[in-house]
């Protein structure tokens, strides 16, 4: 076994085990070791597989950065994972004339997924400026070519949470005084992420129905102060209609947060209120089915 193969076997196992709660989860020195071999490797043989291993190592410590309380410390491992990633992807797409072949699609995804965390770390690091703009750089990145599968469910997380970005942006705004954030931003921001995950839902896939499920009712929050009322009962429909999909579960968990965020448009269009209680109201969980007694 090459030196490649044991450092990526490594990762692997490094991973599995920071995933799995019933495990010890690793330590941020381990990440560290294996990020200093990944870039020993780079340096030995810089090609795009060495490169995005240093770029998934690194990605890996920041995210145990941060998990241990460390924002701040998380960002420097965090950016320079993303500027691999980055590289990994460019080298990708010149050698595949297909923007949607396997190889593109999966090293995007993790390029996405990556300036995703590095986001969630700027903000517990109070830098909310820097959150927006390494979401807006993913997105650019995101649909600068025709994503495949797995890049396309990334690209739906990366709208969503810059939608929750561009709200908080705007709450921060306006306890300031300050009205010249665009009110409408979170709101286009919600329903790219929508129309994203749309396209990415799969039935078979549980995780993406929540994903979907998850940014009707951030969509909604968005409403409230898009002065979009219409919208917001079709909205409030297709989010009942999956919530209501399960009795127990994620989804149905997501009730509470669906009914909050609709009580909230009631204060904001008291004139559509009772329509929007109504779609709340449409879709109720599904109980099992029994058999009845003869």
């Amino acid at each position: 076994m090459g030196l490649r193969q044991q450092l990526d076997r490594e990762y692997e196992q490094l991973r599995a085990a920071q995933i799995d709660r019933a495990r010890s989860s690793p330590t941020p020195a381990q990440w560290q070791s294996l990020v200093d071999r990944y870039r020993g490797a780079s340096r030995d043989h810089p090609d795009v597989d060495a490169t995005r291993g240093l770029a998934r190592a690194l990605w890996r410590l920041s995210m145990t950065l941060h998990a241990a309380g460390d924002p701040t410390g998380a960002l420097g491992p965090g950016r320079q994972g993303v500027a691999e990633f980055d590289t990994a992807f460019r080298r990708t797409l010149d050698w595949n004339a297909d923007e949607q072949s396997p190889a593109v699609d999966a090293v995007l995804a993790e390029l996405l997924v990556a300036r995703c965390d590095l986001a969630e770390a700027a903000a517990a690091a109070g830098k909310p400026v820097e959150r927006i703009r390494i979401l807006e750089g993913a997105r650019e990145i995101g649909t600068s070519i025709t994503a495949g599968p797995r890049s396309l469910r990334a690209l739906g997380t990366v709208y969503h949470n810059l939608s929750i970005a561009e709200l908080h942006r705007l709450m921060e705004s306006t306890r300031q005084g300050s009205f010249d954030v665009d009110l409408r931003a979170p709101a286009l921001s919600a329903s790219r992420a929508v129309e994203t995950r749309l396209k990415a839902v799969t039935p078979a896939e549980p995780l993406s129905i929540w994903e979907l499920a998850n940014t009707y009712i951030q969509y909604l929050r968005c409403l409230g102060i898009a002065e979009e009322p219409e919208v917001a009962v079709r909205v409030t429909e297709q989010a009942a209609k999956l919530v209501a999909l399960h009795s127990k579960g994620p989804l149905a968990d997501l009730r509470p947060q669906l009914t909050a965020a609709v009580a909230m448009l009631c204060i904001a269009y008291p004139t559509h209120a009772r329509r929007l209680g109504r779609a709340l109201r449409s879709a109720r969980p599904r109980r099992p089915w029994r058999r009845r007694g003869i």
